[in-house]
């Protein structure tokens, strides 16, 4: 039911420095009764924590498995309530701290934000702690679900290892969507307008407009690549990208439907 494509690639100031890409993705299509549900997810590592690349990395696979165990167990049903997907950052959270255990490091070394979708047939949930966005077609444009988290100071703001996570992670309980976009901070001004806090839709349209119509979604890979480390991209920003990029496909008719 949904076309998914995803990609995070280093930005040119980490190439020079020869520092790791701090961004990470994950996402799957699932299908645990007789709904559908796209689940995806996207985090930017802190760029002063020593093991940032392994936590954004940690926190998006371990929220998507936490999410599709609760799907598997509860159905749509998991999505109308904002505290269960609260619980599921705070599982998160916990996996990052054990890890910092076992490594022996404070958990803030594993620091990333993490934005978060996950979409069924009738009901839909949208979760962010820190910058990025995450951006979903309403009509004929593109609106964001939360505008980026910024700290009082430049290039700051809030991780899933914050110890105020409960009061600055955003939840947003709605109707399902049949496109969304989630990426970190290296593509904001590029996919944003921030004078008019608004989406920047010439950015977004040709890339859901390919996706749909491409044979085969993994086709794509290379030219997404292509497209995040061009010129026109990397002008505009030189830090790490991640772009995650979802289209429901139309739905079969039902037997006997004209």
């Amino acid at each position: 039911m949904w076309r998914l494509l995803q990609q995070s690639l280093e930005g040119t100031s980490h190439r020079r420095s020869a520092t790791p890409c701090q961004d990470s993705c994950a996402g799957t299509a699932t299908c645990p009764g007789q709904e559908s549900f796209l689940v995806v997810a996207c985090a930017d590592g802190a760029g002063s924590a020593g093991l940032s690349q392994e936590g954004s990395a940690l926190a998006c696979r371990r929220f998507v498995e936490v999410a599709c165990e609760a799907l598997e167990r509860e159905g749509p049903e998991s999505l109308r309530d904002p505290e269960r997907i609260r619980g599921w950052y705070r599982e998160v959270r916990r996996t990052l701290e054990e890890e910092a255990t076992r490594r022996e490091v404070p958990v803030r070394e594993l620091a990333c934000t993490l934005l978060t979708a996950v979409v069924g047939e009738h009901a839909a949930v949208f979760a962010q702690v820190g910058d990025g966005a995450i951006v979903v077609r309403q009509g004929e444009g593109y609106v964001p679900i939360f505008w980026p988290q910024v700290g009082e100071y430049a290039n700051t703001t809030w991780f899933v290892t914050s110890p105020d996570l409960e009061q600055v992670l955003q939840v947003v309980c709605g109707e399902p969507v049949d496109e969304v976009a989630l990426f970190t901070d290296g593509l904001q001004m590029l996919a944003l307008h921030f004078a008019s806090r608004s989406v920047h839709r010439p950015f977004f349209e040709p890339l859901f407009t390919a996706l749909r119509g491409a044979a085969h979604p993994e086709d794509l890979v290379v030219p997404l690549r292509s497209f995040l480390d061009s010129p026109a991209v990397n002008e505009r920003t030189d830090d790490d990208k991640t772009l995650v990029l979802a289209v429901r496909e139309a739905r079969a008719p039902a037997e006997g439907t004209p």
